[in-house]
């Protein structure tokens, strides 16, 4: 196999690279961890070299170096990272490990299941749906009086487990398939992810806070059953837009509990990538209580190290039993990195039926998920999706009244200076605050 290695990288030579800093000697598998998956990060290309090495598309040429295992470059816009499916991936990455021409060497994250925070409803629910209201709400109500409040003119990417096209509240997303195979994955969770962006202001059930906003679902998920969250990241990237919005609806495990998924260096770089083409990048913080600043991360999340992204934590909603706008105990991640945060509970949205009335709390007619619906989803899951509904209507209006969108990076700064600033507890950032948006940047 040794020799194998060796002609894989043989391209390196070409590519100008310098030898690689000191690192760990060993690649080992930890919780949270694939077996058969290896990632595999190179140096940079010599200036020389750059172009010709954007032209290679899918690196077949490595294929056949390495035998049985599948090498793959995870998406053109990510010329440097590869991916290596092998059933020895531990042996495979710490022999690669050894070569100065690899950057980084890593096992695959896997898939893990979203949020399981919830809890076990009037045809109409849209004014049990606290979140949209002024403060302590959001403050999307106020949307309606700009034009491109609705979020018409910009495109929002759920990347997402799976959802249910006929969930009665959901037409806006019929037909949203864009990307990865959709396996009917955690159906509530989609459902309730897709309601609070783009559910129908119809006069029942609930209202999305974007419902304009034109909405396409990425899966993580490929038909061979691989799990690639920077490829679907890459992938979504391919079909937007400066100003569309990308909605990371995953998380990982790592250093014992669940984290953001930019722990992951492809899925940074895939986030950096798409920031750097004008997208705004909504991260969920997970849902693990972990302190993002302790020296177990050893500095990957530090304000230093920015991937671009939006990082959300989850605060207590005023329905919690805590006070409003504090971290909600034992939730999500906090730390520096945070930006902002949205309700951690208490969020009243579409689910499904797959598990009867423990998540379809409020209203489930006889027994059909195609009419359920929950007062009790939440997490990052839940959090993340206020963040992204805000980028896309604050996006849609500077369109409209500009021209152009935000900067994702201006954007970020904006929601932060104009949020509501946290009540108490590890920092988890700011509440966004719509309306104090929109006055402050764009009323004269």
């Amino acid at each position: 196999m040794g020799a194998l290695i060796l002609a894989t990288l043989a391209l390196g030579v070409a590519l100008g690279v310098a030898p690689a800093a000191a690192r760990p000697a060993a690649v080992y598998w930890e919780e949270g961890r694939r077996t058969d998956v290896l990632y595999v990060e190179l140096h940079e290309p010599a200036p020389r070299e750059r172009a010709r090495w954007a032209r290679e598309r899918d690196w077949r040429q490595l294929d056949a170096l390495i035998g049985p295992a599948r090498v793959r470059n995870i998406s053109p816009s990510l010329p440097r990272f590869l991916r290596v499916d092998a059933p020895d991936a531990e042996l495979l990455g710490t022999e690669l490990l050894a070569d100065p021409r690899v950057a980084d060497v890593w096992l695959g994250y896997a898939a893990v299941p979203p949020p399981a925070d919830l809890a076990p409803a009037t045809p109409d629910f849209a004014g049990d749906q606290g979140w949209l209201d002024a403060y302590p709400g959001l403050g999307f109500a106020e949307a309606a009086r700009w034009p491109g409040g609705g979020g018409e003119n910009v495109t929002i990417v759920d990347i997402e487990y799976g959802w249910d096209e006929g969930h009665e509240d959901l037409d806006a997303a019929i037909g949203a398939a864009a990307w990865g195979d959709n396996q009917h994955l955690y159906l509530y969770h989609g459902n309730s992810v897709l309601g609070q962006l783009v559910g129908g202001v119809n006069g029942y059930g609930i209202d999305g806070a974007a419902p304009m906003a034109l909405p396409l679902v990425v899966s993580p998920f490929r038909e061979d059953g691989g799990y690639d969250i920077a490829a679907a990241i890459a992938g979504a990237t391919e079909l937007l837009r400066p100003g569309d919005v990308i909605l990371i609806e995953q998380q990982s495990y790592a250093n014992g509990d669940y984290c953001p998924v930019s722990i992951d260096p492809a899925v940074f770089a895939a986030i950096q990538a798409a920031v750097a083409a004008g997208i705004v990048v909504v991260e969920p913080g997970g849902n693990g209580g972990q302190d993002l600043d302790h020296e177990k991360w050893e500095g990957w999340f530090d304000r230093a190290n920015d991937s671009g992204s939006i990082l959300v934590g989850g605060g207590a909603s005023p329905e919690s039993g805590w006070e409003p706008r504090s971290w909600y105990p034992n939730g999500s991640s906090y730390g520096a990195r945070i930006d902002l945060q949205g309700w951690y509970d208490g969020i009243v949205t579409a689910t499904s039926g797959e598990y009867g009335t423990s998540l379809a709390d409020l209203y489930y007619p006889e027994d059909d998920g195609r009419q359920a619906y929950t007062r009790s989803f939440g997490g990052t899951s839940g959090a993340s999706p206020m963040i992204a509904a805000m980028a896309a209507i604050a996006q849609s209006i500077a369109i409209e009244l500009t021209g152009e969108p935000w900067s994702p990076e201006e954007l970020r700064a904006a929601l932060v200076a104009t949020g509501t600033p946290q009540s108490e507890g590890p920092n988890i950032g700011p509440q966004p605050d719509l309306r104090r948006l929109l006055r402050t940047y764009f009323l004269p």
